[in-house]
């Protein structure tokens, strides 16, 4: 079977140690709308190797046909500055998170992609920020409290190559161990939307514990080597117990900092009255005020974030993002929201032509909306639409169910 699979690979290669894999699909990819869904129990390696097994055409077709992997990254690594920084990332990620490069070696062995894609992946959003460029993936979230209503709901925005690509895993990781048999952590139980060929962890989902979480991109300019990249810390995020140990690990408290930035928007299943915003930014030396700030938005009927920092904004330079002050502006103009219909009809509009909520790729915004999440505290629900939540909101979410669910 393995040899099968290699007939069908053009492998183009740098070196005599770095081969870059560039596939044609084996065969056509579904056009209906999907979202395969994988439960898999095993170690670290293991699951990794079978979610890259079993989504192996949708990896290999996703890696052929993402042109920031060709244009931008892949570039990036061949520089001798390049190569330099992400072997330093590399290094960083295996001094903390062995476990989960051990889980990336896994996914790309079973994919059958060399590593290095994986890991240029892995940096992506670093990477295009020490480039001046921003990826064009961004999201938009709403929270809503009100009389019992405790909602938390997510416009997932990618490469418009994600939504036919991606898919939802439902893990049990068991712990890892040092080859000197020392384990580090405990099991791990958790849900996420996953991107193609990358860590689960940085789109939205939940765990055993509880916790949902959804994550916005932020584009700060400060970008730091040699530190933790931020799609480890959201793979890291999935196993915490509580905001305390969340902000923790998404700060990366116990090791070298945070390379870039990001925002994450959690609530917790076992305490629904829990909402907060955590806004991250690199952590720069001697400024370590600037790594982040929590805003705990329990009592506030209603918030929304976007993909420019707002507690940080002023304190962090970051770039702008016209997508964000659009959809920012035209949220600003809508009701405020008063129940999940309310959410709906927001995360869903489509008013603005040239940087709409929910979004279509276009000649200004090159991002599409590719899942719609919904989390309903009040009553347990999970939803996810992969078209306009206003159109399904009758009854159409691909995916409706009680949380968490293992």
């Amino acid at each position: 079977m393995k040899m099968a699979l290699v007939t069908v690979l053009t492998v183009l290669c740098m070196c005599s140690t770095v081969c870059f894999v560039s596939a044609k699909p084996v065969s056509p990819l579904n056009k209906t709308l999907n979202l395969p869904e994988l439960h898999v129990r095993g170690t670290h390696y293991e699951v990794g190797y079978t979610i890259g097994y079993t989504f192996r055409e949708r990896i290999q077709d996703f890696y052929t046909k993402y042109t920031l992997l060709h244009d931008i990254l892949t570039p990036f690594y061949k520089s001798e500055k390049g190569k330099a920084i992400v072997e330093g990332f590399l290094k960083v990620a295996n001094d903390s998170f062995p476990q989960y490069v051990s889980e990336l070696t896994g996914m790309s062995d079973g994919a059958g992609v060399p590593f290095i894609q994986a890991f240029l992946l892995t940096t992506r959003h670093e990477i295009l920020l020490m480039e001046r460029k921003r990826d064009v993936s961004s999201c938009s979230d709403v929270f809503m409290d009100i009389a019992n209503q405790r909602v938390l709901a997510h416009n997932e925005d990618a490469d418009p190559l994600i939504k036919d690509h991606a898919y939802l895993i439902h893990a049990q990781v068991s712990p890892y161990k040092l080859p000197n048999g020392t384990q580090i952590g405990d099991w791990e139980y958790f849900t996420a939307y996953t991107y193609p060929g990358h860590l689960p962890g940085c789109a939205f989902g939940h765990n055993l514990n509880g916790m949902v979480f959804t994550v916005n991109a932020v584009f700060p300019k400060n970008i730091q080597p040699n530190k933790q990249v931020r799609y480890m810390l959201n793979r890291a995020m999935l196993v915490a117990r509580d905001p305390s140990e969340a902000l923790d690990i998404i700060t990366n408290k116990k090791g070298p900092g945070v390379a870039s930035g990001f925002s994450v928007n959690i609530g917790y299943a076992s305490d629904f009255s829990k909402l907060y915003n955590i806004e991250v930014a690199p952590t720069v030396p001697n400024l370590p005020q600037y790594s982040q700030t929590v805003l705990d938005v329990q009592g506030q009927e209603h918030y929304f974030h976007f993909n420019m920092y707002d507690k940080l904004n002023g304190t962090v330079p970051q770039y702008e993002d016209p997508s964000t002050e659009h959809r920012k502006a035209r949220a600003a103009q809508m009701a405020s929201p008063y129940d999940l219909k309310n959410i709906v009809d927001i995360l869903g509009d489509t008013q603005d032509p040239d940087y709409p909520i929910y979004r279509t790729p276009n000649n200004k915004d090159g991002a599409e909306t590719v899942a719609t999440a919904i989390y309903d505290f009040s009553q347990g629900h999970f939803l996810v639409y992969l078209d306009n939540p206003k159109a399904g909101y009758a009854g159409n979410p691909i995916i409706q169910r009680f949380f968490p669910s293992y």
